[in-house]
């Protein structure tokens, strides 16, 4: 038993490796800009905002695919940066992938970056998060950590709101999830949590049961 666990694990990290190299390989060749940038890079304020570094790539593949995704479904990256994320999410079946990020530069970036990898059904939007409530279509939320509670809050309320004005089940997936309780507080519920990456990813869900 516990030779075919070690055997497992070192198939899957064989196999990762071989995806993250694979990721990089096809992000320079469509010479996508992805690369880090600080709060203090970006002007804003860290009482609100966070630094953005791309959460796309193999390990977000590895949730996406447990996830039963429909032709039907539109997803909204909040925080989006420079895109890195959208960009992974738009190779699955939604119907949409949008994005947006307080930042006018990375939203520029982010929307170059959508053009070069030729992602024909993404919009980018600088946009302010706690005050973002333009929510009805997206039954997929995504989230790296983009911004403190004092954005997370009136956000999630945003959502709530949405879900009220039309009820539907939304899926956030959030990763790295430093402001949990903010979630749990406005009712969405915890459903699983992956493990396999440096930060843990966390599926919740809200709205109708």
């Amino acid at each position: 038993m516990l030779k075919d666990a070690l055997y497992n694990c070192a198939r899957l990290a064989r196999t990762r490796q071989w995806s993250l190299l694979f990721y990089v390989l096809r992000n320079r060749w469509h010479n996508l800009d992805l690369s880090f940038v600080s709060v203090h890079d970006l002007g804003l304020s860290e009482d609100k905002s966070k630094f953005y570094s791309d959460s796309g790539g193999p390990d977000l593949d590895i949730v996406l695919r447990s996830l039963p995704i429909s032709h039907s479904d539109e997803a909204l990256d909040a925080g989006c940066g420079k895109g890195g994320a959208l960009l992974t999410l738009a190779r699955y079946p939604f119907a949409r992938v949008d994005g947006f990020d307080i930042s006018e530069s990375l939203v520029n970036i982010a929307r170059e970056n959508v053009r070069k990898a030729k992602v024909s059904n993404s919009s980018v939007f600088v946009a302010d998060a706690s005050r973002f409530a333009d929510l009805d279509r997206y039954t997929y939320l995504y989230m790296f950590n983009p911004f403190t509670a004092l954005v997370l809050k009136p956000f999630m309320d945003n959502v709530i709101e949405s879900i009220r004005r039309k009820p539907r089940k939304v899926t956030l997936v959030y990763r790295y999830p430093v402001d949990e309780p903010v979630i749990l507080a406005v009712g969405f519920n915890k459903v699983c949590e992956f493990l396999h990456a440096s930060h843990p990813f966390v599926i919740y869900e809200g709205g109708p049961r």
